[in-house]
């Protein structure tokens, strides 16, 4: 941040692309000093379920000299809040690409339950001669409250790996699942794992942008979809539903211990078998440990070595059914 306050003239300069665009200046909520200009709220028409107004606040930010940040915080009249941060050299530019991404794009109701998706729009230069490059909408982050629960996902940018969704169950409200609870959606779910404030998934994605966000978007409605309907029912209703899917999840786990253990075994078995000095299968076995030590380096979480459990119907008290509205 800039040792700086902003001074009057460049207040005025900043604001006025804003000003063309219907916004006002909040001076009394900005902060010369650290550089930070906070606009009045304004309000969109929702067009959707929220009620009758959106609201947008805008906040710009000008860490560096030649870096500015403008960060649309909306807010639908329920209280969930997103937010879309932009960054460049220009605020006028920023002011015209925020634009361009409607308010509506942030909320979302699926099975009665709101998602807040947060995003970040990131320039991507044309490889194309003489084609503008575009924008990206990133997913950053989205949150939604399921009644007993609340699903956070974290979208994990810049790290090309795999998302994280975390549940958090609300206070006084019991919440054990089984850790197969997202995993019998399929391939791109990983088992539940506990942590220090509730339970944590992976979700696998596409690498890179732009398949990353609209692969993540369809798979959060999933998510949600899945969690909304079934912790609206009884725990034991969620083994009756899932069988096939239950016993696909032991298989996956399964097939993970055997490969890990074969790779372990393929060194002193290379002892009892008559191969060639130059095989490239006894090259292979010989080092298979260190290649499994690089392998553990490599992915995103270690695999669960334990044996998996026989699918069994969760005990009653794994959560109180809670329909929601």
């Amino acid at each position: 941040m800039s040792d700086n306050p902003l001074t009057h003239h460049e207040i005025l300069t900043l604001v006025e692309p804003f000003s063309r665009s219907g916004r006002q200046l909040d001076l009394a909520a900005s902060d010369r000093p650290e550089r930070r200009l906070v606009f009045k709220p304004r309000e969109y028409p929702s067009k959707t379920l929220f009620g009758p107004t959106l609201t947008e606040t805008l906040v710009l930010e000008n860490p560096r000299s030649d870096l500015y940040r403008l960060v649309r915080n909306m807010r639908i009249p329920s209280g969930e809040t997103a937010t879309l941060r932009v960054e460049g050299s220009d605020p006028a530019n920023l002011v015209e690409r925020l634009d361009r991404i409607a308010a509506q794009v942030h909320f979302q109701v699926c099975r009665g339950v709101t998602i807040a998706r947060s995003y970040r729009l990131i320039y991507n230069p044309s490889s194309v001669r003489g084609v503008p490059g575009q924008d990206n909408l990133v997913l950053r982050e989205a949150k939604a409250d399921l009644g007993n629960i609340e699903l956070t996902l974290d979208a994990g940018i810049g790290t090309r790996g795999p998302a994280e969704v975390h549940l958090t169950a609300k206070p006084e409200q019991p919440f054990a699942p089984p850790d197969d609870l997202l995993a019998v959606l399929g391939w791109s779910w990983k088992p539940l794992r506990p942590i220090k404030n509730g339970w944590r998934s992976l979700l696998r994605l596409p690498a890179s942008e732009p398949k990353r966000t609209p692969a993540l978007e369809q798979k959060l409605v999933q998510t949600v979809e899945h969690l909304a309907l079934t912790l609206a029912e009884p725990p034991a209703r969620f083994h009756r539903r899932f069988p096939v899917a239950r016993w696909v999840c032991v298989s996956r786990r399964l097939a993970g211990i055997l490969v890990v253990l074969g790779l372990l075994a393929a060194g002193p078995l290379i002892m009892f078998m008559d191969l060639a000095p130059g095989s490239i299968w006894r090259f292979l076995a010989f080092h298979s440990p260190p290649f499994l030590m690089i392998g553990f380096f490599m992915v995103k979480e270690m695999p669960l070595m334990r044996p998996p459990r026989i699918p069994s119907p969760p005990p009653e008290t794994a959560w109180v059914p809670t329909a929601v509205t």
